[in-house]
Order: C-alpha cells, then sequence, then structure tokens
C-alpha cells in the first residue's frame, strides 16, 4: 500500500521593509516547489487564514502554498471596525517579498471571496504604481505607498492571479446588499413602498421567497445608490467635523449601519439566474450557458432586522476606505457584466474588483461556483471582461458548488476535488512543476 504523501507546515514569520505578518508554509518533505501560491483572505480571523482551504491540498501536486494573517485577523475590535483597505497591500506586499527571498520563481496570488479584489489591487499596483490611487481621489483621499524618506514604495509584484468566488468589491458588495428602503439611519426607518420583505412587494414571508417585478427592482436598486451615497456624505461629514475640533472625536469616529442584507437575488432566485454568454462547465470543461443551482438564503428577512447579522460598525475612515463606493441611482445593475453597465464610480474606491482588474497584465484564471448565494454568476462574468489587458485570462464554472467550494448535494460530486484540477491544471501550463 502506497502510503498517502505528508505535506510539512511551517509557520513563518516575517519582518521586512512592508510589514510585520505570520503565516504557514506548506510543502512536501524535502523538495521546494518552483512555484507558490499566496493566499489570504480580509476578513477571517488568524485561525481561518492559517487553516482555511485549498491550504492542505495544493502542496500534494507540486505547488507550495504560503497562507498569511493580516494586521486586522488578531484584533479584539474585529476587522469592520478598524479596516483602512489600503493596509491590505502592504501585507500582502511583505508576503511576496518573502517568497521571492525564499527562491520562489513563480508566486500566485489565490483570493477567495473578498480576497479576489484584494489580489486583484495588490496586482495593480504593483504593476502600475501609485499612479493607481488618482491622486487621492478615491473617497478615502489614499495617495499611495511611501518608503520612510518619502520616496514611492515599489510592491514587488506576482506572475498570475486566481480568483475563486471573488465579489464584486468590499463596497460593490456592499451596495448590493443594502437595504434600499432605509430612511432614517439612527431608527432603521423603512419606507414600506421599497422594502424588499413586504408582500405587496412580491415577497411570500410564509417560504421566505419572491418575485420582484422589474419597476420595483428599478426603484430598489436606486433607492440602494441614494442610500449609499448618503451615508458617504453622512461619513465625511463627521469625519471633516471631528478633525477640525467640532466632533465627539478629534481624528476618527463611528458609524453604525443597520440593514445591510437585503439583496433581492438572495430570496428571488430568478434573478441572476445565467450567465449572458457560454463559458467552460466544469466537471467536463465544456462551453454552455451556465445557470444558477443556487438555493433561497434561509431566514434572510430576519437576518436583515438583526444586529449580529444584519449591521455592521465601522470607524468613519474604514468605511470610507472598505465598506464606500459611488454609484448612479439612474443606471446601477447590480448584475451588470461589464463595467460600463453596474453604474458604480470604480475610482471612488481603490477596492473594486473590476476598476483593479482592469489593470493587471499577468495571467488571469476566475472560477466560480453555479450555487453560490454570495457572489453570483454575473459577477465572475464582469471580473472576466473588465480584465482588459490580460492576455491570458480564463473564466470557468464548477456546477453545484457552494461559496466555500463544497457542494450542494452528492450528485456534483467532490467539488472541492474539480476546483482543485481547474486550478492545478491552469498553472501547470504556464508554470511547469519541474522548471
Amino acid at each position: 500500500m502506497t502510503p498517502f504523501p505528508r505535506v510539512d507546515a511551517e509557520y513563518v514569520v516575517v519582518d521586512n521593509v512592508f510589514g510585520r505578518i505570520d503565516g504557514v508554509l506548506r510543502r512536501r518533505p524535502g523538495r521546494t516547489a518552483p512555484t507558490v501560491v499566496v493566499q489570504t483572505h480580509p476578513r477571517l480571523p488568524s485561525d481561518g487564514n492559517l487553516t482555511a482551504w485549498p491550504n492542505l491540498d495544493l502542496p500534494l501536486h507540486g505547488i507550495d502554498t504560503f497562507a498569511f494573517n493580516n494586521r486586522y485577523s488578531n484584533s479584539a475590535a474585529g476587522t469592520e471596525v478598524i479596516t483602512a483597505w489600503e493596509n491590505f497591500g502592504l501585507d500582502m506586499a511583505a508576503a511576496v517579498a518573502e517568497m521571492r527571498r525564499r527562491g520562489y520563481r513563480h508566486v500566485i496570488l489565490y483570493g477567495h471571496s473578498a480576497g479576489g479584489p484584494l489580489v486583484a489591487f495588490y496586482q495593480n499596483v504593483a504593476e502600475n504604481g501609485n499612479g493607481v490611487f488618482r491622486d487621492g481621489r478615491a473617497l478615502c483621499g489614499f495617495r499611495g505607498y511611501l518608503d520612510r524618506n518619502g520616496r514611492a514604495l515599489g510592491l514587488p509584484p506576482a506572475d498570475a492571479i486566481v480568483t475563486h468566488n471573488g465579489t464584486t468589491g468590499t463596497g460593490y458588495s456592499f451596495l448590493v446588499r443594502l437595504d434600499g428602503s432605509i430612511v432614517d439611519e439612527a431608527r432603521a426607518l423603512r419606507d414600506p413602498q421599497l422594502d424588499p420583505f413586504e408582500p405587496a412587494n412580491g415577497y411570500d414571508p410564509a417560504t421566505g421567497a419572491a418575485h420582484y417585478e422589474a419597476t420595483f427592482l428599478r426603484r430598489y436598486y436606486a433607492a440602494q445608490c441614494r442610500r449609499m451615497n448618503r451615508l458617504v456624505a453622512v461619513a465625511q461629514d463627521r469625519l471633516a467635523r471631528n478633525r477640525a475640533g467640532r466632533g465627539e472625536f478629534v481624528d476618527d469616529g463611528f458609524i453604525v449601519i443597520p440593514g445591510i442584507r437585503a439583496e433581492p437575488a438572495s430570496v428571488d432566485l430568478g434573478l441572476a439566474a445565467a450567465t449572458s454568454a457560454e463559458w467552460p462547465l466544469h466537471p467536463g470543461g465544456a462551453s454552455t450557458m451556465v445557470r444558477s443551482r443556487r438555493r433561497l438564503v434561509p431566514n434572510y428577512a430576519r437576518r436583515n432586522r438583526s444586529l449580529r447579522d444584519g449591521g455592521t460598525v465601522h470607524t468613519l475612515s474604514g468605511f470610507l476606505s472598505y465598506r464606500a463606493v459611488l454609484a448612479d441611482p439612474e443606471v446601477h445593475d447590480p448584475d451588470a457584466t461589464t463595467p460600463e453597465l453596474g453604474g458604480v464610480d470604480l475610482s471612488s474606491s481603490n477596492a473594486t474588483t473590476a476598476g483593479n482588474i482592469a489593470g493587471v497584465t499577468v495571467p488571469l484564471l476566475v472560477t466560480a461556483s453555479t450555487a453560490d448565494t454570495q457572489v453570483h454568476l454575473p459577477h465572475a462574468e464582469l471580473a472576466w471582461n473588465a480584465a482588459v489587458r490580460a492576455a491570458d485570462r480564463t473564466l470557468a464554472f464548477v456546477d453545484g458548488a457552494e461559496h466555500d467550494m463544497t457542494p450542494i448535494d452528492e450528485r456534483y460530486g467532490d467539488t472541492r476535488a474539480i476546483h482543485l484540477a481547474i486550478v492545478r491544471d491552469w498553472l501547470a501550463d504556464r508554470f511547469p512543476t519541474g522548471a
């Protein structure tokens, strides 16, 4: 009987010019592969980042992995409260620089969920420098990375990026989940004519399912934009007053946002139900119009009104950096498959996938799941269509897989293994493990 191959896990503390992080490097005993996949996630706690799938699988196939914690992973306050999106760039740079120092010829960035916009952001800055920030044009005002002497700090680029059920961006995805019916933030008062959980608007409380008319959806999407734009204006005004010494704090403040679980597609399965074009569908890989197999999100209406799942707290500066984006109420379409049709001002945030992936030139693999309730089929198409400078780009779907790539039922087989085979084969074609 052939013994199952073992994977060594080395705990690594990285401390270089970009920052101090910790992570776990996994590889086959006695060998270092030429390729390493660097993986992290903005919001996972330290145990999630260091142990989350697929860290244990790729090294068995000749590809090492390095999963690391960002500076917020061990924060008692939590990522939502203190996060500045741009800080993730330095944490990622520390990891990439360490992998280069260790002699890896090929460094691949892998982003799952909110890690998708993160790796796109990082590679865009690494390839194009501080000009990406457009002299602080984004809502947070960030102007770029500088060294201790005030000179531009270049970030080491990776050789390819892989996104797996990547979101549209932390602000973009926040917009599409925002309860557009809320008209009073302090009391979470809702306009019944805009409430997606009112039976008169197409929701069935007995089943938790909905069927929304196009006229309601148009009004609702516009209301989501108007609410987001109001939140941005409030955060900017309060932050300016605080910093001018006219608020409750002298440097920052807090913003409490109720109603953040109100995406119509989570309860109306007729929305985002198929791709707009034919794409490879696995297993098999034949090109076809891909159909959604996602299920209703349970207890969604109750979650939207709860404190635990339906509310969030941010610092004002953290909100403007991490969760804010401007959008046009007359244009916004949450299921747009091209940036032009989405109605989102991509220059208002440094954290949109479409805005950043447009600047990436290295090989790109976008993978997505047909049963994902968090990231829908059009979102994967949006990322692929936005990557206009990537000459080598691939989009592939895994049938019957959920957000974490587990199957919705046994009919779809081992969907995690199917996904890993896609990634492994794609990398092997471009970065042979024996090279």
